[in-house]
């Protein structure tokens, strides 16, 4: 449906402020001067009001999609608020979509913090590492302890409040605890093939990934809970895989 000039104006005016995903109904509410339900019984849904601005010639750009939005937006809100404390509407205010939207798009809290663990985790580049090898095994287990690192550097909050939530076994606990679990299947794979190779000594695979793992954590775990930055990401996945690889006794020491 058309909109009315004085919405059509408000909304151009935020698009060209800030972008097509960079306003909320509330925000046009007040650009406009209305209220949030006169404003919906007029112009529907946000989707429906840029929608109406394409069709009426206004550039709206590229769009996010929404569930990208959502994502996004709970990186803000959950280290705003904490998982406990968070609600699905916070997180629809602050992607600017509707509560309908969020709970469309991933049912319920449990099925959003689920889907947010996962977005944010290395799980997808640690992926790309294990299906694609490129035989030196060196090489790539530094990959994948760096893209950790880095992903741990990136969201040291939102880490924190993770691994207490964890520990104290909150209600989120088990939705956060998929993800990296889902993670070191994935390095059992990439480990699987290279002991398959015979470019590893005869361990259980998923054994080695939980070792390696555990490395990676032991660096991650001191500067999250205590404070401090992350040790510089290159240098750390390159002795993390020389003491998986080779120990930490010389090559002098070790020969008979």
């Amino acid at each position: 449906m058309p909109l009315p000039e004085n919405i059509a104006d408000a909304a151009a005016r935020l698009v060209a402020l800030h972008g097509p995903d960079g306003f909320t109904m509330d925000d046009l509410a007040r650009e406009s001067g209305l209220s949030r339900a006169t404003l919906y019984r007029q112009a529907g849904s946000r989707e429906a009001v840029l929608a109406a601005l394409s069709e009426q010639g206004v550039e709206v750009g590229q769009r996010v999609d929404a569930r990208e939005r959502i994502l996004a937006a709970c990186r803000v809100v959950f280290t705003r608020a904490g998982f406990e404390a968070a609600t699905l509407e916070d997180v629809a205010r602050e992607a600017g979509v509707g509560p309908a939207t969020v709970y469309r798009q991933f049912g319920d809290k449990k099925g959003l913090i689920s889907s947010f663990a996962g977005h944010i985790g290395p799980r997808r580049a640690m992926r790309e590492v294990a299906l694609h090898p490129t035989g030196d095994l060196r090489a790539d287990l530094e990959r994948v302890a760096s893209t950790v690192m880095r992903y741990a550097a990136e969201d040291l909050d939102l880490l924190k409040l993770a691994m207490l939530e964890r520990m104290r076994g909150g209600p989120w606990a088990e939705f956060l605890n998929t993800p990296p679990m889902r993670a070191r299947t994935i390095l059992t794979r990439l480990l699987e093939s290279y002991a398959a190779s015979g470019a590893l000594g005869p361990h259980e695979p998923q054994r080695m990934a939980q070792a390696f793992a555990g490395m990676i954590f032991a660096f991650v775990s001191g500067p999250v809970l205590e404070g401090g930055p992350l040790p510089d990401p290159e240098e750390t996945a390159r002795f993390i895989t020389h003491v998986f690889l080779d120990g930490l006794a010389s090559t002098a020491r070790r020969t008979p």
